[in-house]
Order: C-alpha cells, then structure tokens, then sequence
C-alpha cells in the first residue's frame, strides 16, 4: 500500500537521552512522546498480571483521554486498550504496540514497551480528530512477553502474544470488547522497540511490502531520506503474527538489534534497557512518517 499526502516536516535533529528537537513545522512531539515513554519507565517493571501493570493501563486510559479520545475501552482477560479515532470511510485499520514488560526482575523497558506506546500516545494527540479514510483504532496489547525469564522461541510460541491473539479471537467471533469485526480489519501496523538511539528499522521478512513502503516513503518526503526504514530483516514473531495468521496485511516496524553485538543486540532483555539508551529523536523518526502514512491506508 502507497503513503498518502507527505507531512510539511523537517529533519528530526538532537541527540539521546530526550535531548532532541523538531522543526517546528513537525507535527509529531517527540518530546511530549519522550515524556510518556519517561512516565512508562518511573512505574518501573510492568509485566501481565501485575499491580505496577494495571498502573500502566491506567496510565495509558488517562493520557487518551487527555488527547481528546473519547472511544477508549479495556479488554479482558488480557487488558488489551483500545482507542478508536473515527472515519470517514468504512473498515478499520489496526495500530498497535505491547505495554507489559518481560517478567526479569529490574526489566522497565524502556525501548521494549514503553517507546512504542510513547509513539500511539502521540499519534493519538496528533492525528485529526476524524478521519478522511478508514477509522483507527489504536491497540495498546497486553501480554505480548512470554510468561517468565526465558528468552526462547519454543517459550514465546508457548505463551507469547496473549493479548493480540486474543484481540483477533474478539474480532473472529464478529466484534467484541472493543475488537472490530475481523472483515472490516483493512491493515495491521504494529511499532515495537522503536527508541534506539541508534535506530534501524529494516523490512522484517513476514511484513507486508507495501505498507512498508509507505512509511519509507513518507519519511523520505519529509528528510529527503527514506531512513530510519532501510533494507531487510529476519522473520520475527511478535503482535502482528496472529493478523497475518488471520489473512489480514501487517507490518512490524521493530529495530531488534538493540545495543552492542549481534541481533537481538546486547541491551534486549536486561536491566539495560533503561533511559539513556533511548532517545526522542528515535520516537520522531518513526512518529513523523506514520502521521503521514497512517490515515493513507485504504
């Protein structure tokens, strides 16, 4: 799918840690959304079940009601938010990121949860209140850690991605909790450890092409770059697996390469994800594009 009308925006500028600034042409708040990203992290470790993650959930129902949502609704079991900015235009376009942390003790996740929150609380603030095309709910999952400390694949197939799959289990059985009807589902973009500071976000192999390219686009009509979304990547399962595996298009914008050493990268997992190895100017970089892509999804 292609991107809609580019953003008049600027080159994101600044450096990590929140120290970053944008033109003031932008229309996404990197700052503001380093603040959310900043609020996520002082609950300290959010993983399913937990008190410190109904905080979360809480927080989160605060600041898109704040941001003028007035459709904000919390699924259970799993406490999955969802939050529909209205259309113009029939069917639904799915927009989501996971709020719980891993289950490791001292894990705040900064990057791994918290950034791509900060991105859907700012989108939810910045986009237009109705929109031409089709509705967009913003899904903030739940669930999507395996349950305990392993990192395995054979763990995460286990108990990994609760939340979503329970969200399209919602949408199969004709609309529930918030869950639109699994036919009206036109797309799925899920954004996932997206405050690196130095961030990537290649093609990850399972992800659509085309919505891809959508944000590439846009981000190069913005900087004249079509950076950070460059080259491609290994298949990963992660909050969009249950939507492919239910025929709907999605793509996952995830830079899984976080810190020093090879992929998943040496801060993935550990109390090292914290504050200062993310950065605001990360959140724009994928912010900015996505007020341009997003609403050009049919």
């Amino acid at each position: 799918m292609g991107a809609g009308a580019a953003l008049a925006a600027a080159a994101l500028l600044g450096g990590c840690g929140g120290g970053s600034t944008l033109s003031q042409q932008s229309q996404f708040d990197a700052q503001r959304a380093f603040g959310d990203l900043r609020a996520q992290v002082r609950i300290g470790p959010r993983p399913a079940g937990s008190a410190a993650s109904r905080q979360e959930v809480r927080l989160i129902v605060r600041r898109l009601r704040g941001a003028g949502v007035r459709d904000v609704r919390v699924q259970r079991p799993s406490r999955n938010v969802v939050a529909r900015i209205p259309g113009r235009e029939p069917g639904t376009v799915v927009v989501g990121a996971h709020h719980d942390t891993k289950g490791i003790p001292g894990f705040v996740g900064a990057n791994d949860g918290a950034s791509g929150v900060a991105v859907l609380l700012e989108l939810a603030r910045d986009l237009p209140r109705r929109l031409r095309g089709p509705p967009i709910d913003l899904v903030f999952f739940d669930a999507e850690e395996a349950r305990g400390t392993s990192n395995g694949a054979a763990a995460f197939a286990r108990s990994g991605d609760r939340g979503s799959t329970q969200f399209v289990r919602y949408a199969r059985s004709g609309g529930a909790q918030g869950s639109p009807p699994l036919d009206s589902i036109r797309a799925m973009v899920l954004f996932d450890m997206v405050g690196d500071c130095e961030l990537d976000i290649p093609r990850e192999a399972n992800s659509d092409p085309g919505l891809y390219r959508g944000f590439a686009d846009a981000a190069e009509k913005q900087t004249g770059s079509p950076a950070p979304f460059v080259g491609t990547a290994a298949p990963v399962i992660d909050d969009h697996s249950p939507f492919l595996e239910a025929g709907i298009p999605a793509v996952d914008l995830i830079d899984f390469d976080y810190g020093p050493g090879p992929p998943p990268g040496a801060f993935w997992h550990t109390r090292q994800d914290i504050l200062r190895h993310v950065c605001a100017r990360s959140l724009g970089a994928v912010g900015g594009p996505a007020l341009a892509a997003l609403p050009a999804i049919r």
